[in-house]
C-alpha cells in the first residue's frame, strides 16, 4: 500500500512540474508576442520611443525574435539613426538570412559618395578601394573588411560604372565586394556578385574578343565565378565557364599559331601592345614556356629573340675592349 501511495504522489508532482514548465511557456511566448505587438502599435502611431521600448523588451525575451530585430530597425530608420538600424538587420539576417526586406534594407542604407568631388569615375573607383582597404591583401585572408566598409564602399564602385559603362574594374570591385559580403552576411550578396563578375566578362568579351591582359579584372571574374559555383557545387558551370573562357580568348591564338606551325599554345601569360607607324605591334608573352612571340596588326612574325642579360652585355663588353700594348 506505501508503496502505491509513493508511486502516487510521485506521478502527481511530475504531472504538477510538466503544468508549471507548459505554463511558463504559454506566459513567456505571450510575453514577448505581447511586448511586439504593443511595439508595433505604438510604430503606427508615431511614437516611435515607446515601440523602441517594447521591441527591446521583446528581444530582450527572445534575443532570436526576427520581426522584433526588423521593426526596431524601422524605428531607428525613422529616428535618422542608420547605425541602429544597419546593426538590427544585420541580427534579421544572421537569424535568417533570406529575409527580403532586411536585405533590402541594409543596402538601400549606403548611398553617399560625398568623398569625392569630380567627374572622373577612376577618382570614384579609387575612393571605393581605399574604404575596403588594401584588395590585394583581404581577397587572401580571412580578415576582409567589416560589412559597413564594403557597403559602405558600394557606392563609389556604382558610380564609377554609371560615369564609364565599359570600366571592367569598377564592375570586378563591385562584384568583389559582394562575394565577400556573401561571405560574412548573406548569400543573397552572392547573386548580385556573380551578376557584375558576368557583367565584366560580357564587357571585354564584346570590346576585346581577342587580346586581353592576364591577370585582370576579365581574368580575376572567371576565377572567382569558378570558385562560387564550386562552393555551390554548381560543377556543370563551372566547367561551362572554363569552355566559355577557352572558346572566347584560346581558340583565336591557338589557330593564328597553328597557321605558322606552332603547336600547343592557348592563350598568352601576358601581352604587350605597341603602336609604330600605324602597325599594330604585340608580344604575345608564354611565361610559363618562355616563348615570346612578335606579332604585327595579327600575323605572327615568328618567336621572339631573348635579349641578353645584363651580366652577358657586361661580360660581351668587356671582351671587346682590346687589351693596351706596351709601347
Amino acid at each position: 500500500m506505501m508503496k502505491k501511495f509513493f508511486h502516487k504522489i510521485g506521478l502527481s508532482l511530475l504531472i504538477l512540474f510538466l503544468i508549471l514548465i507548459l505554463g511558463s511557456a504559454i506566459i513567456y511566448a505571450q510575453d514577448y508576442q505581447t511586448y511586439y505587438k504593443n511595439g508595433y502599435e505604438y510604430f503606427l502611431q508615431g511614437k516611435y520611443e515607446m515601440a523602441e521600448q517594447y521591441y527591446k523588451r521583446a528581444i530582450e525575451l527572445n534575443p532570436d525574435f526576427e520581426n522584433a530585430h526588423y521593426w526596431l530597425g524601422k524605428v531607428y530608420k525613422q529616428t535618422d539613426d542608420y547605425g541602429q538600424a544597419i546593426e538590427q538587420w544585420k541580427e534579421v539576417l544572421r537569424i535568417n538570412p533570406r529575409n527580403q526586406y532586411a536585405f533590402q534594407n541594409l543596402t538601400g542604407s549606403f548611398k553617399s559618395t560625398s568623398r569625392v568631388q569630380s567627374d572622373k569615375a577612376n577618382d570614384y573607383l579609387n575612393e571605393g578601394i581605399e574604404i575596403i582597404g588594401n584588395p590585394e591583401e583581404y581577397l587572401f585572408r580571412v580578415s576582409a573588411p567589416s560589412v559597413d566598409s564594403l557597403l559602405s564602399s558600394l557606392p563609389y564602385f556604382k558610380r564609377a560604372a554609371g560615369m564609364e559603362p565599359d570600366l571592367l574594374e569598377s564592375f570586378y570591385w563591385i562584384g568583389e565586394t559582394y562575394r565577400v559580403l556573401g561571405e560574412k552576411s548573406t548569400w543573397q550578396f552572392t547573386n548580385l556578385a556573380i551578376e557584375n563578375y558576368k557583367r565584366v566578362i560580357d564587357i571585354e568579351e564584346t570590346a576585346n574578343p581577342i587580346s586581353f591582359e592576364h591577370p585582370s579584372p576579365y581574368w580575376r571574374s572567371y576565377v572567382q565565378l569558378t570558385k562560387i559555383y564550386s562552393s555551390l557545387g554548381l560543377k556543370d558551370k563551372e566547367e561551362n565557364l572554363w569552355l566559355q573562357l577557352e572558346k572566347a580568348k584560346s581558340l583565336p591564338y591557338k589557330q593564328v599559331l597553328e597557321r605558322k606551325g606552332y603547336f600547343g599554345f592557348d592563350f598568352p601569360s601576358r601581352i604587350e601592345v605597341s603602336f609604330k607607324d600605324g602597325d599594330k605591334i604585340e608580344n604575345w608573352i608564354y611565361s610559363e614556356k618562355d616563348i615570346t612571340f612578335a606579332v604585327i596588326n595579327g600575323e605572327v612574325e615568328g618567336e621572339k629573340e631573348k635579349e641578353p642579360e645584363q651580366s652577358e652585355i657586361e661580360t660581351k663588353i668587356e671582351e671587346s675592349i682590346p687589351e693596351e700594348k706596351d709601347n
